[in-house]
């Protein structure tokens, strides 16, 4: 196999800052197809499969393949994938405040986090969440919640809304005196002695919590609640 191909998706991915396992799903469908490539199982990779992949990692598959330059490669796929006139927002629009508080557990055990009230780190506020207050955001760990989730995929948490059965929740746990577990699912019952949440992966695999263990079930936001669609 070429080995430019290899070269450009990997030049590709670090430039855009996204994961083969993202792109394989934007371009196929399938998790794997671009790490089969990148790590040598996949061969002589389908023209179309390339040409797929280009596509979602902003470029051309002549380029991936090692027959054009990338100044070439860029201005056509700006052409062909981005309006003439789109633009990021400014910062001022997306203040850079909200507390990420670390982890929400995809695992059908238990939480993957000790939640800190402390920030870990801080993301941009999303347009419709501008004065909505006490936002939080997670990293997703774990596979559980493929494919709606994708293990490292950010959530925004939003503790005053409340949730209904059907949205998807992280539910805090104490496990002890100071620390605090964080498992998201999605809401499918409540008991006098659980929640039950349901799991993505496997399908309709669910999980009982104990309310005596919950501190608080808050609803994580859709994309159309962030964005205000």
């Amino acid at each position: 196999m070429n080995n430019t191909l290899i070269e450009r998706i990997n030049q590709r991915l670090k430039e855009l800052g996204k994961s083969a396992q993202r792109v394989s799903i934007d371009a196929t469908g399938a998790k794997d197809t671009v790490r089969k490539i990148l790590d040598g199982t996949t061969k002589n990779p389908r023209v179309d499969t390339v040409e797929k992949i280009a596509t979602a990692l902003d470029t051309t598959a002549e380029w991936l393949m090692g027959k054009e330059d990338k100044s070439e490669a860029t201005v056509v796929a700006q052409s062909e994938l981005a309006p003439a006139a789109a633009s990021n927002p400014q910062q001022w629009i997306m203040p850079n405040d909200i507390p990420v508080r670390g982890t929400a557990a995809g695992s059908l055990l238990r939480g993957a986090f000790q939640l800190s009230s402390d920030a870990i780190d801080y993301v941009r506020r999303p347009p419709a969440l501008m004065g909505a207050k006490d936002i939080y955001a997670l990293y997703v760990e774990g596979v559980s919640m493929e494919p709606q989730y994708f293990q490292g995929d950010l959530i925004y948490v939003h503790p005053h809304k409340p949730p209904r059965f059907g949205d998807v929740v992280v539910i805090q746990c104490g496990i002890s005196h100071e620390d605090t577990e964080a498992s998201i699912g999605i809401l499918t019952k409540r008991t006098e002695q659980a929640i039950i949440i349901t799991k993505r992966n496997p399908v309709n695999s669910t999980v009982e919590i104990k309310r005596a263990n919950v501190i608080a079930v808050h609803k994580v936001l859709t994309t159309n609640e962030l964005f205000g669609v």
